[in-house]
């Protein structure tokens, strides 16, 4: 009896591999797709940063689904109109898919360039955030590819947790004794002040853009009394941290913290990488093993200082108790050119090319992937990362609204020196307003 139960398990669990061996064979192993006409397909993009990533998922997705894929990196300028001018052209020359910023989703959609995608194809597997990122006009114009956001790193060997309002860091700084431990610290706090991105957070909780899908143009406001407060206290930072916004780099930034000179700093997904790569590379400070501290009932003791990672990451900090935060994202998508000879075949390469190979993005070239089913974290940030992009205001779709940035960052650079706050505001809300009559 017993030699027939240990025979039947060893069926049972033989059947049980043979049925993961099969499923794991079926998730690496892409569908065929039929050519409608014999041609390479053709992915252009602009962001030089991407283009190891491009041509080497570019490779797996020809192998994949028998299939040659060719990559080009183009010119930013006049993008979407070179797209158009190609694909009309006789022989269609143009890409059957590309990589198209949320700001250019507009005018691609107008242009007649996004062929849509099933909503429900993404659900699941994209928070709803990407999903809104890649929609206009109530249909999903393409595949939420990478983003792009702020969000807050903080050096554990300094500070236990993340702060929930700058008030906190100010705080901290006021309060501020080096030891033996924090030695080496002299920043406690930083952030690219010249950089558009980073600043949006001081006005991004009173300011709407186009609302959630970032393109109605009856969805464009600020709150003047409010972000008026929010700039006050902007410009107010200047004199705790001086920050000098015509020197200041992001590269600076980040290597200060990798060398345990800051305590927090506001940083984007390159920064990151960096920070993850100095870790791995064995390019930090040698700090204390541990520190005496006195505890609850006044005596002293002995703590273990290990930390892995060195950092702590969150979602940005609010301003105050009263004041509010929000960050600024921009996603990148895939869409697929309707003037495709090969649509179907276009729709599968796009998919491989957001998902099928999203883990290496980071890896490869310092993007976070829009894609959430990934196996595993690509960064220990990657909780606090998501929740930052999640939480943040989309970079509108409107082509109205395509150059104000300039505009907004002047007008920060102004406040940080000591400018009239809310002047500075009025005129570019007045800029803003010009331009949805």
């Amino acid at each position: 009896m017993a030699y027939r139960c240990q025979k039947v398990l060893v069926v049972v669990i033989t059947l049980l591999l043979v049925a993961e061996i099969i499923h794991a064979s079926r998730m690496n192993q892409a569908d065929t797709v039929t050519l409608q006409e014999e041609r390479p397909l053709l992915v252009w993009y602009t962001d030089p940063d991407i283009q190891q990533y491009m041509e080497e998922t570019a490779e797996k997705a020809g192998e994949a689904y028998g299939v040659q894929v060719r990559t080009e990196l183009v010119s930013e300028v006049d993008y979407i109109e070179n797209i158009s001018e190609e694909s009309v052209s006789e022989e269609m020359t143009g890409p059957d898919l590309y990589v198209v910023s949320s700001s250019l989703l507009e005018k691609a959609a107008l242009a007649g360039l996004t062929d849509p995608v099933d909503q429900s194809e993404l659900s699941g597997d994209y928070s709803e955030k990407a999903i809104h990122a890649a929609v206009y006009q109530g249909r999903t114009m393409a595949r939420p590819f990478y983003v792009e956001t702020c969000f807050l790193l903080y050096n554990r060997y300094y500070t236990e947790q993340a702060p929930a309002t700058v008030d906190e860091i100010l705080a901290y700084a006021d309060s501020f004794e080096p030891d033996d431990v924090t030695a080496g610290v002299d920043k406690i706090f930083e952030w690219n002040v010249a950089d558009v991105i980073e600043n949006y957070m001081f006005l991004g909780a009173y300011t709407d853009l186009g609302g959630e899908d970032g393109d109605d143009m009856g969805q464009v406001s600020m709150d003047l009394e409010r972000i008026g407060e929010c700039m006050a206290y902007y410009q107010s930072l200047n004199g705790y941290f001086a920050i000098d916004a015509d020197t200041v780099t992001s590269e600076q930034i980040v290597q200060d913290f990798i060398d345990g000179k800051t305590v927090y700093m506001i940083a984007n997904a390159a920064m990151l990488a960096r920070v993850d790569e100095a870790a791995e590379n064995g390019e930090l400070p040698e700090y204390p093993s541990e520190r005496t501290v006195v505890n609850e009932e006044g005596a002293e003791e002995t703590q273990t200082l290990e930390f892995e990672p060195f950092y702590g990451a969150a979602a940005l900090p609010d301003l105050t108790a009263e004041l509010e935060t929000r960050g600024l994202s921009v996603t990148n998508s895939v869409a697929v050119n309707p003037y495709s000879r090969n649509p179907e075949a276009a729709h599968a390469v796009a998919e491989y090319l957001t998902a099928g190979n999203a883990a290496g993005l980071y890896r490869e070239a310092d993007k976070l992937p829009a894609f959430r089913a990934l196996e595993e974290a690509p960064t220990p940030a990657w909780e606090a990362v998501c929740q930052a992009y999640d939480e943040a205001a989309e970079i509108p779709k409107l082509m109205e609204l395509s150059d104000i940035w300039l505009h907004l960052e002047a007008a920060l650079a102004d406040i940080w020196r000591g400018e009239d706050a809310s002047e500075q505001m009025a005129e570019f809300a007045g800029l803003l307003d010009g331009r949805m009559e």
